[in-house]
């Protein structure tokens, strides 16, 4: 059990986090692919598109799709098709209750490469969102949106990417690596040699 009543701001990753909504995504994103390339090629993006979860999905996609119809058209189908799924995926374990009770004593900030829109919505649909100062998310890197943002420390960031590690050393966060629903692969070695890095597999790990 980790206790968190030190912090007075907790950043929070979305997909993987909060919600367990990696593999739906990633199922989206493969049959958005679907549609312009072979099922082979669709595969092979949708590992590296993974691979690098937590940056917008607008700057993956245009990466690698050279053609722009084939980029634009993946992300409306991709855009077309969370809107169809996103909002009836679950909470992580503990997820909830969790943000209820740190939301009474300490300042929450969600923190996602997904469109902010949907993340919104999301946050809206299910209750959540008075539990945040900020909602922020893509197009924007998580950099770009955190820029502005006035950061309090000590602070603490809960994500499950290599992306989130990276812009928690950037800002100065203590670093929780939340592992149960993570889509990056090898990160037990990654984080072999990260003394400063804490694992958890859910929520219900932190102590508010």
């Amino acid at each position: 059990m980790i206790d968190c009543s030190q912090y007075k701001q907790m950043i929070f990753d979305v997909d993987g986090v909060i919600f367990d909504s990696n593999a739906l995504k990633a199922d989206n994103i493969r049959s958005a692919a679907a549609e312009f390339v072979s099922r082979q090629e669709a595969e092979k993006f949708t590992e590296w598109f993974t691979g690098l979860n937590g940056i917008p999905r607008e700057i993956k996609v245009h990466k690698w799709f050279d053609d722009k119809s084939t980029a634009e058209g993946i992300l409306e189908s991709y855009t077309r098709r969370n809107e169809e799924t996103l909002y009836e995926v679950a909470f992580t374990a503990g997820a909830r209750q969790l943000l209820e009770t740190a939301s009474k004593s300490h300042e929450l900030i969600a923190l996602s490469g997904g469109e902010v829109g949907e993340v919104r919505t999301l946050f809206e649909r299910w209750g959540i969102r008075s539990y945040f100062r900020e909602v922020l998310g893509g197009p924007k890197t998580k950099q770009e949106n955190l820029a502005p943002v006035r950061l309090h420390h000590p602070l603490l960031y809960v994500g499950d990417s290599r992306i989130d590690y990276e812009c928690a050393a950037e800002i100065g966060a203590d670093f929780v690596f939340m592992a149960a629903y993570t889509q990056f692969f090898g990160w037990q070695s990654y984080f072999a040699g990260e003394t400063g890095v804490r694992i958890i597999q859910t929520l219900e790990e932190l102590r508010p």
